[in-house]
């Protein structure tokens, strides 16, 4: 069976909803918005700047698996919303629109946000697939830390950066930020689960 590009089957033991969870931990910054409802079998995350187009990610449980399928939309009333909250806090005072010029850069330096979507979700479902002990689950990707790219567990030295890899991967709190061992289930700081599963 063909899928199409937008649409991919991740198989393991990972669930729609706990992966909605996982993303939306792992995108939510300063420059993004991200959104997840969660019903059943299904789960929906937006994933989009604070005025750019959101990617919409649509996970479905499945048998011995999820199904993925992202799509880039907006409902016109979010673009309405947008619009007028800059328009607001424009008239407010002049001085605000100094404070909208981290948000205009950000804005601007944004670029397409659906590679690194699937390559997040490639990686939570290896991570789910490894610790249910199966024997064919690739390994953690090392993550760098100069410039945050995931990189072969094989690997020393990050293939993007030239950083040297860290021996032990570290978990990064969602919630926190707080570094971990690869073995670390749960936030020393926070209390927060690390691994879903």
């Amino acid at each position: 069976m063909t899928l199409p590009a937008n649409q991919r089957m991740f198989h393991g033991g990972i669930r729609a909803a706990a992966l909605a969870d996982q993303l939306g931990a792992r995108f939510n910054d300063r420059q993004r918005r991200v959104k997840v409802q969660s019903q059943g079998d299904t789960a929906l995350v937006q994933i989009g700047s604070k005025h750019g187009t959101p990617v919409t990610v649509h996970i479905a449980d499945t048998d011995g698996g999820v199904l993925v399928t992202m799509s880039r939309d907006r409902n016109w009333l979010d673009k309405m919303a947008d619009s007028s909250e800059m328009m607001e806090r424009a008239a407010s005072s002049p001085l605000s629109l100094l404070a909208m010029i981290p948000d205009i850069v950000g804005e601007l330096n944004q670029e397409n946000i659906a590679p690194k979507i699937w390559d997040a979700i490639n990686d939570l479902c290896a991570l789910t697939r490894s610790l249910a002990g199966e024997s064919s689950a690739p390994g953690n990707p090392k993550v760098c830390e100069f410039c945050g790219t995931s990189n072969d567990p094989d690997l020393d030295i990050c293939f993007s950066c030239g950083g040297a890899l860290p021996v032990d991967l570290p978990r990064v709190c969602p919630k926190c930020s707080r570094k971990h061992t690869s073995d670390a289930l749960f936030c020393q700081a926070c209390g927060t689960r690390l691994v879903v599963g």
